[in-house]
């Protein structure tokens, strides 16, 4: 059974970061295996761009010390913003590369962070899956 330290569990900003990645991890699956363009496409996407936006931004708040994980929530930051510029403002078919590459490339840089986070022991994460 897993077992959390009462602080962590408590932890508000944890907790809601390990959901909103694992929402992000789920829904950036379906977005990219959809058909671009519909409705359903832009709204799970809409949603996507918030779960990310929240687990990069509340990233800040955990842990003492900067770490190559905070280096790529401000990737990602950055990234979401070219994306929906680029998608917004951009004449196609160039914008559309920009932004499907840069989502892409958030999408992976999202795993990038997942994985380790599960495999290392110590990280909530890791406790959840492996006890």
């Amino acid at each position: 059974m897993f077992e959390a330290p009462p602080e962590i569990l408590s932890n508000s900003i944890i907790l809601t970061h390990l959901a909103t990645a694992t929402l992000s991890l789920i829904i950036g699956t379906a977005v990219l295996m959809l058909k671009k363009g519909t409705i359903l496409h832009k709204a799970l996407g809409r949603t996507w761009v918030g779960l990310m936006l929240y687990t990069a931004i509340s990233s800040f708040w955990i842990g003492d010390k900067f770490s190559w994980i905070h280096g790529i929530s401000i990737w990602v930051i950055i990234g979401i913003c070219i994306a929906l510029y680029a998608i917004r403002y951009m004449k196609r078919p160039k914008a559309i590369r920009i932004h499907s590459g840069f989502m892409i490339g958030n999408y992976i840089g999202l795993w990038s962070a997942a994985i380790p986070a599960a495999l290392t022991e110590g990280r909530l994460t890791h406790q959840i899956l492996f006890g």
